[in-house]
């Protein structure tokens, strides 16, 4: 077959696939007019980038109105490119951009971008501030997403995940995950927000989540045993804490440690309570035997560092890097005054 014939195939194969998918389309651009959607990102602005991938046949699509045709293509591309190891983590990104911008309507993208951006590209830099970057990069292209997507659980729930898991603002994340349950969504949200608040710890707020949990769904077994464990372990020691009875709590919290010495909501509500009486070097040995008997536990490595800062002692050695690191990443997230 002469290159001359193979040209004009191609061509009657693409106009073929234009004619085909128009009516897709126009029911799509009908949908998002009957929803009030505010219009996608002009395609002027997206040829603007300059990714690998932007093909003719893709350039084409956009030029041609074909905006979710070409999405869809830059989105097989990428994960093509993903699985080929072809090209970096950043051509990646640029894919992964270019689709949000031209299909924002579509979810996959939108949560993707931000894994890739807060997880893949965050592990690729041994640099805070890089980190603190990517953490940031990744929570503002879920917000953009959310601002596209307003009446879906699904981004609401992947930025309080980010915050959760990522970031380890509890309070920040239950947050979004809050926002994610006006919608409909899966049972689990409700009980990740009660189990952020039982890490801080926050035993009331944990406590409240769970008994929402079977207000919507008394048959959830997870919620009915958290809500008994709750208010057999831990609300009567946090109840003598709020009466300022410190050493009767600790010693009510004991009383379940003793049998199981290596609880991390036994050990953190341990250290809070220290806190909370001013017994900071008590508190701070009771954070680091929390992080002792978890490698995963940052969030009680991070307060170790935080007690070691408060008290004018050098940071542990293990805990340097995460303790800058945390303070990197919660700066960008702090509101100025």
């Amino acid at each position: 077959m002469s290159q001359l014939t193979k040209t004009i195939v191609a061509w009657v194969l693409l106009i073929g696939l234009f004619l085909g998918v128009q009516p897709l389309s126009d029911a799509l651009a009908r949908e998002r007019l009957i929803r009030g959607y505010a219009r996608p990102t002009q395609v002027t602005k997206i040829l603007q980038y300059d990714a690998p991938a932007m093909t003719g046949v893709i350039v084409g699509a956009m030029l041609g109105g074909f905006r979710e045709v070409a999405a869809s293509m830059l989105w097989m591309r990428t994960h093509s490119m993903w699985h080929s190891g072809e090209g970096t983590q950043w051509d990646a990104l640029y894919l992964m951009r270019m689709t949000t911008l031209l299909d924002p309507h579509w979810l996959e993208p939108w949560r993707i971008t931000a894994w890739h951006c807060a997880y893949n590209l965050y592990v690729e830099t041994d640099d805070p501030a890089e980190k603190a970057r990517m953490l940031q990069l990744g929570v503002d292209v879920l917000k953009e997403g959310i601002s596209w997507n307003p009446d879906r659980y699904d981004l609401y729930f992947e930025l309080g995940w980010t915050y959760f898991d990522k970031i380890r603002d509890y309070d920040e994340a239950a947050r979004w995950l809050g926002a994610a349950i006006r919608f409909e969504h899966p049972e689990y949200v409700e009980r990740l927000i009660a189990h952020g608040y039982e890490r801080l710890p926050d035993i009331p707020m944990a406590l409240q989540w769970y008994d929402y949990c079977l207000k919507r769904r008394p048959s959830d077994e997870t919620a009915k045993g958290a809500t008994i464990t709750i208010r057999e372990r831990y609300l009567p020691a946090w109840r003598l804490m709020e009466e300022r009875r410190f050493d009767e709590a600790i010693a009510a919290v004991d009383q379940y440690l003793t049998n199981n010495p290596q609880s991390t909501i036994g050990l953190h509500l341990k250290a809070h309570i220290y806190e909370q009486a001013g017994q900071f070097a008590k508190a701070r040995e009771q954070w680091q035997l929390a992080a002792d008997t978890s490698a995963l536990n940052h969030h009680a490595r991070y307060k170790v560092s935080e007690l070691s800062e408060r008290m004018g002692l050098p940071v542990p050695e293990d805990a340097t890097y995460l303790f800058k690191q945390q303070q990197e990443e919660m700066a960008i997230f702090r509101p100025v005054d």
